[in-house]
């Protein structure tokens, strides 16, 4: 009798309940990183090896299983069997089960993501928790190290103001600042003829007493690096046809009450093709007209006009007559005067959603970002504002026909480029969108990346004592064609052609082969270029010389 209970009591836990512990196993699948660069992602790689038993004591409640991520990461799905990411309760399979995934790490502010995975069975009272823990790891989010780039020739006027703001040639300076590493000028030399860096305003300044060139060497320096200097040309010449336009009918952003007003009057310039190029602008309000005190040129950013709304202008429209000058043309022909409408519900503003842009070099950019913006007020004049583009990108602009669009022509200079986009949308009702910073990729297509048709592309012979010439767009030797994607060929930089042997608009040539040029083939190394899909491998081709 006693057995028989015996067996029956073994039956029974049996039936009711499982003790087997759950076993899980964590491991990363790649070196960890230590930073990545705002802006950027990483991605953690991660193995888990798990068995999981659940409890199934009758009326308990089910199994749970919980993540815990240090702060500023999360998961992201890759392979395997990952029911603990689904959190699939009802699996109560036991076997092992693999399951990949990634630890994500966005670098969109700057801090440091630290501590490790932790991953809890959650096991209900009476029953004891069970916690597994990945390694742990440590990424630092970075800005991007300063650079400078290639500043064309700019243009001045004698006896004129001229200001140019060196921000605008340092790469990533706005993404230094804002990690806290701003960055410092070093300009050779300080001063001549009237013009000298202001450290404060980060911009050569002054008065040029003279005409010709200025020629300076700028750079720049913070904590965690330093630019390389490069060359900085002003040609100062009289010239009176350089004066800025404002657009005609430009819609106007409005305003918050008790909010800080911003607006970027360069958007108010008529485009000049390869105007900013050699120029800058600057604006003041017209000392002769009546304007809000608190509405002001910024003296950090002469481009835009900044100030905060008190509260008493809800519901109104203010005025502001502003005035534009350039460096070779002075000031504007005719001021403009700007309406700004004060919004009256600020809990109606628009709401910009976040979003990636990638486009490819030498494509035209005609962007329609309505469908990423949510208007509560549903405006039928909803605009869109670009604020800032670093780095700068003169070619990009929103449409002055639709608001909602964003276009230009991206140049082959473009490519590879990553640009952040910093926009906020408008409303006459709800004011101004909190500050979205969008990021666009310009990628080339590998597709229309040039090359030659023949895997042994062979050329003519060359004689000596005779002149030789060969045109690579003529013969059709590569792909994508001339007339479909327009390209460069040049000698690769590593290699040095002989004297009498040049390449000149897609042309090998040579205008008088040496007659004493020995009987045996000469190698060449040359590389091709085009806008659409860049620059292409080096390739060995091989002249022979027939006596």
């Amino acid at each position: 009798m006693k057995n028989l209970l015996l067996l029956f009591l073994i039956l029974y836990c049996s039936s009711s309940v499982s003790f087997a512990q759950p076993r899980v196993n964590m491991m990363f699948r790649d070196r960890l990183p230590s930073t990545v660069f705002y802006g950027d992602t990483v991605r953690i790689p991660v193995q888990m090896d798990a068995t999981v038993h659940w409890w199934a004591t009758p009326g308990s409640p089910p199994t749970c299983q919980q993540w815990d991520l240090p702060p500023g990461s999360s998961l992201e799905y890759t392979s395997g069997d990952c029911r603990q990411l689904t959190d699939d309760a009802n699996n109560k399979s036991p076997h092992p089960f693999t399951c990949y995934f990634n630890i994500v790490i966005p670098g969109n502010s700057f801090k440091t993501v630290a501590g490790s995975l932790k991953y809890n069975t959650c096991r209900f009272p009476p029953h004891v928790e069970h916690l597994f823990f990945s390694p742990t790891f440590s990424v630092r989010v970075i800005p991007h190290g300063i650079s400078m780039s290639t500043i064309p020739i700019q243009e001045a006027t004698a006896n004129i103001p001229f200001v140019y703001n060196l921000k605008s040639a340092v790469k990533f300076y706005d993404e230094n600042v804002k990690a806290g590493f701003p960055a410092y000028g070093i300009v050779t030399p300080a001063e001549r003829d009237g013009l000298h860096f202001d450290q404060a305003k980060f911009s050569i300044v002054g008065t040029p007493t003279r005409t010709g060139t200025y020629l300076f060497t700028v750079g720049a320096q913070n904590t965690y690096g330093t630019a390389a200097p490069v060359e900085f040309r002003i040609q100062v010449q009289v010239n009176a046809k350089d004066k800025p336009v404002f657009k005609q009918n430009y819609p106007i952003p409005g305003a918050l009450p008790k909010q800080k007003y911003s607006l970027n009057l360069m958007e108010l310039i008529e485009p000049q093709a390869g105007f900013m190029q050699t120029n800058q602008i600057s604006f003041r309000i017209d000392p002769n007209s009546s304007h809000p005190g608190w509405l002001k040129i910024s003296s950090d950013d002469p481009t835009h006009l900044k100030g905060k709304v008190p509260l008493d202008a809800a519901g109104k429209e203010v005025e502001v007559t502003l005035i534009a000058s350039s460096n070779t043309g002075g000031d504007c022909l005719k001021p403009l005067t700007l309406k700004i409408p004060v919004a009256c519900d600020p809990a109606q503003k628009p709401v910009i959603n976040s979003f990636e842009l990638e486009k490819l070099a030498g494509s035209n950019i005609y962007e329609d970002l309505s469908g990423y913006i949510s208007d509560p007020a549903h405006d039928p004049k909803i605009t869109l504002i670009l604020e800032k583009v670093e780095p700068a990108a003169s070619w990009l602009s929103i449409s002055s026909f639709n608001r909602m669009v964003l276009e230009g022509t991206v140049p082959d200079e473009a490519t590879g480029q990553k640009y952040l986009l910093t926009m906020r949308a408008n409303t006459t009702i709800g004011g101004n969108s909190e500050a979205v910073t969008v990021p666009l990729q310009i990628s080339i297509d590998k597709n229309l990346a040039p090359r030659f048709k023949s895997s042994k592309p062979l050329l003519p012979i060359v004689y000596p004592g005779q002149p030789y010439t060969y045109d690579f767009v003529a013969n059709n030797d590569i792909y994508p064609e001339y007339q479909n994607a327009p390209f460069e060929i040049h000698f690769a930089d590593d290699f040095i052609p002989p004297d009498w042997l040049r390449l000149q608009e897609n042309k090998l040539i040579s205008d008088l082969v040496p007659p004493d040029v020995v009987n045996e083939d000469i190698d060449i190394k040359i590389v091709i270029k085009n806008i659409p899909g860049g620059l292409s491998e080096e390739y060995l081709l091989s002249l022979a010389i027939m006596n």
